[in-house]
């Protein structure tokens, strides 16, 4: 027999090193890291709520002045809708655990520093420092969830749960504030959150794994993060402030301006530097566009909910802030058993018409609440419009969070993450300012007084008819723009052995060296589905949630590392 001029070999890896003690207890610990992020999350907005509950407490204990008392909420949501975009794309370049680690710390230090504030101006910039310490972590929180878990069941799944947590944290948030005003005082709200982010970023250094650093130094776009951050807080200035200057004030309309401005800028900047701080591929991404919009709306209606049912409790029903809290109590429960239903149901079913049924039940909330009045039982109709709203809100919500990380790649995780939240962050204030302008306008109260008792139903009930709208325009832009979407089916098990790269032969002059075509010719003998590794002797998981960027070419998958 003659010996072939190329003799085969077999691939080989190394042997791997010993792990660690420590290696070893993170792979243990690392089902955790899903509970530690969304804990984060949870306390995130936790925090937010409580803050909107003691709002009147904390400006009369520090002497707020009548101007100053919108800054107690005004100075956090400024400074974290404004630098969003900025931590998240840090956290794909220098690492999410990184990032997310030190919005724990940083978010836990500015927290407890707001709870010994002695005067209003301490207590604001602590709160908008505190912020940024909370846009560090949301966006990474989204981001490692995408990277740890593969597209299909568990990735949604997965934030199904990471939703349920935010949810649930803007209802608890009410809760806990009215329990720790009526008990130990607010400053508690603030102690409880740091405590809780220092105790997460311990379980952090365990259970979210170190990833390898990059080869090439990171390079970042410091002029478009300066004009993103800059462009961004403007806007949000203007939205949130314009109600108590006047939206064609001289004191908002500048910044609105200057803001747009930025804006602008930073877009063109994208477009012509080598290593954008938002490349603006991601935008060519149909169900993330579609998924940003929406979210700015949903959680516009979600707000506007939230704000005008606590308004109608402690105004039109005269109730207390412990008794208004217990009147959301159902709504918090609900949430938890809703949200976790449909993590487990939501990737066996098509996304879009579930968007489409959340909106138009969240539509029917406003309309039930439009009619309560100082005569209206609890149980008549707030009671059940809480059921609806929360089923409404899970329908929509977790699809929409879902379908915006759907088609990224790894590396943008971080980026879709952050512009997600901003259309979050940008939605809410936007959505109570169109409110409260209607609400306020209605009542004929220009002076914008907070208390007014039940004679205040008028103006609430025409912000729930406003709700109604929103709801609505939700509903049309999802049916019109959002991609139809195939829902998600179980794995194929087939016995079929699946050659193992390790073991098959190729010519020793090329081992060394594969290149896409070379690699496509070994695994073009065994059946290559996208959406997971081929690794060996393992059954291929085939779910994938469709959509417009589901079907590509192979040879592509292979360059861009996809199989």
């Amino acid at each position: 027999m003659v010996e072939s001029n190329h003799p085969t070999v077999a691939l080989q890896k190394p042997f791997p090193p010993q792990p660690s003690k420590l290696e070893m207890l993170r792979e243990k610990w690392r089902p955790a890291l899903l509970y530690v992020v969304s804990t984060a999350q949870f306390f995130d907005i936790v925090n937010g709520a409580s803050v909107s509950v003691a709002i009147l407490p904390i400006a009369q204990d520090l002497h707020f002045t009548v101007p100053q008392v919108l800054w107690i909420l005004n100075a956090y949501t400024i400074s974290f809708a404004g630098l969003l975009l900025v931590s998240g794309r840090l956290g794909d370049l220098f690492g999410h655990r990184r990032m997310f680690m030190f919005g724990l710390f940083w978010f836990a230090l500015w927290a407890l520093v707001v709870s010994f504030s002695t005067s209003p101006i301490m207590f604001i910039l602590a709160r908008a420092l505190q912020g940024m310490g909370a846009a560090a972590t949301v966006p990474t929180a989204m981001a490692l969830i995408a990277t740890t878990y593969p597209a299909g069941p568990e990735r949604t799944k997965a934030f199904s749960i990471f939703g349920a947590f935010g949810g649930l944290g803007a209802i608890v948030g009410i809760l806990l504030a009215g329990g720790l005003i009526a008990s130990i005082g607010w400053v508690w709200i603030f102690r409880i959150s740091a405590i809780a982010a220092l105790i997460l970023l311990a379980l952090s250094f365990i259970v979210i794994p170190i990833t390898p650093a990059k080869a090439e130094k990171p390079k970042v776009d410091y002029l478009g993060a300066i004009t993103a951050t800059t462009g961004v807080t403007g806007i949000v200035y203007y939205i949130i402030t314009g109600l108590e200057y006047g939206w064609g004030n001289a004191k908002t309309i500048p910044v609105f301006v200057v803001g747009l401005a930025l804006i602008a800028l930073f877009i063109f900047i994208e477009s012509r530097v080598q290593s954008p701080l938002m490349p603006l591929r991601i935008w060519k991404i149909k169900s993330f566009t579609t998924s940003v919009a929406l979210a700015f709306v949903s959680m516009a209606k979600f707000q506007g909910i939230i704000y005008y049912v606590n308004m109608t409790f402690q105004e039109v029903y005269e109730w207390s802030p412990i008794k208004t809290a217990l009147g959301f109590l159902v709504h918090a429960l609900l949430a938890v058993v809703v949200f976790a239903v449909l993590g487990r149901i939501l990737p066996r079913l098509p996304l879009k018409p579930l968007i489409l049924t959340g909106f138009l039940l969240r539509s029917v909330t406003a309309l039930m609440f439009s009619f309560v009045n100082e005569h209206t039982s609890y149980w008549a109709l707030p009671f059940p419009a809480f059921i609806i709203h929360i089923f409404g809100v899970g329908l929509s919500l977790l699809p929409i969070q879902i379908t915006a990380v759907r088609d990224a790649e790894n590396k943008d995780q971080g980026l879709v993450g952050a512009l997600y939240n901003t259309g979050l962050q940008l939605g809410a204030p936007f959505g109570l300012a169109i409110l409260n302008v209607i609400s306020i306008s209605t009542n004929g109260n220009t002076a914008g007084a907070v208390r007014g008792g039940p004679a205040l139903a008028k103006g609430f009930h025409n912000a729930f008819y406003a709700m109604i709208a929103m709801g609505l325009f939700g509903f049309f832009l999802a049916l019109v723009i959002l991609p139809w979407d195939k829902p998600v089916r179980p794995a194929v098990h087939k016995n079929v052995s699946t050659p193992s790269l390790a073991s098959t032969a190729v010519p020793a002059h090329s081992a060394s060296t594969i290149e896409p075509k070379d690699l496509e010719e070994v695994v073009s003998s065994s059946e290559v589905v996208v959406g997971k590794p081929v690794s060996a002797g393992n059954d291929i998981d085939t779910s994938t949630i469709g959509s417009d960027s589901e079907k590509f070419d192979r040879t592509d998958d292979l360059e861009k590392g996809r199989l």
